[in-house]
């Protein structure tokens, strides 16, 4: 099978368990896939400025599809967005009021996030580095009231939970919102809700129709609910060894744990058996 391109998220799937990369090994790779003409395309829940801090200079290089398909960067430069209609976002916000701060509710708009004053966030320092926790909290903004503030352009929201609680709380997201919003486990106890129909598979679909790539030519990797989709999508599909259950029993095939560096240790070995 002819691979055209690589899709791959990035928390607990290309990124360690410190939140991390190895950038020396994924240049080293970017190279082989260029010369092969692959697309290399990164999926994920995150928005642009931590991809841009993670990855540095080789955003130039690859695709970004991120807030889990609601916006695309081709090189570093937005070429789609999508976002929610101002009714969706008021119905949203007064289904959880008086919550906002106990389920770390996170508006995602297009000029970064939106959180009610006093809200904390425990888990961040547990799964990022220091310097990236510091610009998470740098990218929030701190309102007396998101039920008050003038909202545009949402993206996304978002919030956090015990992981346990994770999938009912999506299950009465979904109840309450049926076609309207989908909430979907993103892993540690986040949730992220999306328009209905909005996934990384979604936004997937869009590059595949401009590069005229089909579905059998994508390689998929992923560890999460929010991944399904994509997986299913793509021709040959990867779920981390560290995955959701429900994630791997979709998937084609196992990678190694993200923190052996699965992903890229599965890329090498392919670029191998393709030389020869």
């Amino acid at each position: 099978m002819s691979i055209k391109m690589i899709a791959t998220d990035m928390d607990g799937t290309l990124l360690d368990g410190q939140g991390q990369l190895d950038l020396p090994r994924l240049t080293t790779i970017l190279d082989e896939l260029e010369k092969r003409d692959i697309r290399f395309v990164v999926a994920t829940g995150n928005e642009i400025p931590r991809m841009r801090l993670l990855l540095g200079d080789l955003v130039e290089r690859m695709t970004l599809v991120v807030a889990n398909g609601a916006r695309i960067f081709e090189k570093n430069r937005l070429s789609m967005s999508s976002f929610w209609e101002p009714g969706l976002i008021r119905d949203a916000l007064t289904y959880f009021s008086g919550h906002e701060r106990e389920l770390q509710l996170v508006v995602t708009s297009e000029i970064g996030g939106f959180v009610q004053e006093g809200t904390e966030f425990p888990l961040i320092e547990k799964v990022m580095t220091k310097e990236m926790a510091q610009l998470f909290y740098k990218r929030m903004n701190f309102l007396p009231s998101l039920q008050d503030y003038p909202f545009d352009k949402v993206l996304k929201m978002s919030m956090m939970v015990e992981e346990a609680a994770a999938v009912e709380h999506a299950r009465l997201i979904n109840q309450h919102f049926a076609g309207r919003l989908s909430a979907v486990a993103s892993g540690y106890g986040a949730i992220d809700i999306l328009q209905d129909g909005m996934h990384k598979a979604w936004g997937l679909q869009q590059l595949m129709a401009k590069w005229q790539i089909q579905s059998s030519g994508i390689m998929a990797f992923g560890d999460s609910e929010n991944d399904i989709e994509m997986l299913e999508l793509a021709g040959i599909s990867y779920a981390m060894e560290n995955g959701d259950e429900r994630v791997k029993k979709i998937a084609d095939y196992l990678a190694p744990a993200n923190t052996e560096a699965g992903v890229l240790q599965i890329l090498e070995q392919y670029l191998e058996e393709e030389k020869g």
